[in-house]
């Protein structure tokens, strides 16, 4: 199987809380994308899980005699329509896609290696992608939200690494009494102080999901990923920045960016915008809405 090393660049040209056509070149290592509400970087994951999925074509339900009350029932009277691209390399080849959406379903696909002639389409693009190692894309389901889906531990040396780095990253960002722990199971827990031993799972669930640390666990097991096997494949995180104050977000941005530059990863973040954020952060922002609206 030939693994994705990195995405070079993507574009939509409308999706839902995104409806606005966005498009964005991606550095190698680590990429900051800003919008002006966090709920549209919940979009943007929605959007690279759809262009990557091998289970959501079906392109006939663009055919004529498949237009009826069961087509409708499953994507509306009047389904958006979405032209999506993503350009990435792998180890051997570079590549750029196209996918067309009609509501959640691809109807159209192409993809072509960059350099040759040689062009997919329709469902010999789907298997494609099925041989192909694609990018960890980290959403807030609640279901998973504590689960290692980066990487796993897979001995008492790699857990413990892993827990050493998220510590140590959160004391250097100003959280000098981190906590965070990982089971062997590839649980993690980041409990507060007034924790006790007899702590339920679903309140720690609770505090993973809300703590802004959770990106670090990630990041953590991108790095012990890249480090036992000597490859990751690029990383797609939210992080919400009024979980935090200004300083301990511009030093979490900037400890992923230089982490991501040491190991050779791509590690991209997606952000809900604040002027004095981005005035210090390189980020990729999003249309500003207002231009849209009509004076």
């Amino acid at each position: 199987m030939e693994t994705i090393r990195e995405i070079t660049s993507f574009s939509h040209d409308g999706l839902d809380y995104m409806w606005y056509p966005f498009s964005a070149t991606l550095g190698p290592n680590n990429s900051v994308i800003s919008a002006e509400h966090y709920h549209e970087i919940g979009e943007l994951l929605r959007f690279l899980n759809m262009i990557f999925g091998t289970n959501n074509h079906h392109p006939e339900v663009v055919n004529r005699e498949n237009i009826g009350n069961s087509v409708r029932f499953l994507i509306g009277d009047k389904p958006q329509r979405t032209l999506c691209s993503i350009s990435f390399r792998t180890d051997k080849s570079e590549y750029k896609m196209q996918r067309y959406f009609i509501g959640e379903y691809s109807v159209e696909a192409k993809l072509q290696k960059i350099g040759t002639s040689i062009v997919y389409h329709g469902q010999d693009v789907i298997q494609v992608l099925c041989k192909l190692r694609k990018p960890f894309i980290v959403g807030n389901d609640s279901l998973f939200i504590n689960n290692s889906i980066i990487f796993k531990p897979i001995d008492n040396y790699s857990r413990s690494s892993m827990i050493a780095l998220a510590n140590n990253w959160a004391r250097m960002i100003g959280f000098q009494d981190s906590r965070i722990g990982l089971d062997y199971a590839g649980k993690w827990s980041i409990p507060s102080s007034s924790d006790s031993s007899r702590s339920s799972r679903r309140s720690v669930r609770s505090l993973v999901c809300s703590s802004p640390l959770r990106i670090l666990t990630n990041l953590a097991q991108a790095v012990m990923r890249k480090r036992t096997y000597g490859t990751c494949v690029p990383i797609f995180c939210p992080f919400n920045v009024e979980s935090l104050n200004e300083f301990e977000s511009i030093a979490m941005l900037d400890l992923i960016k230089n982490v991501s530059i040491e190991e050779g990863l791509q590690f991209i973040v997606g952000i809900n915008s604040k002027p004095q954020i981005n005035s210090m952060i390189d980020t990729i922002e999003t249309p500003n809405l207002s231009i849209y609206q009509k004076d």
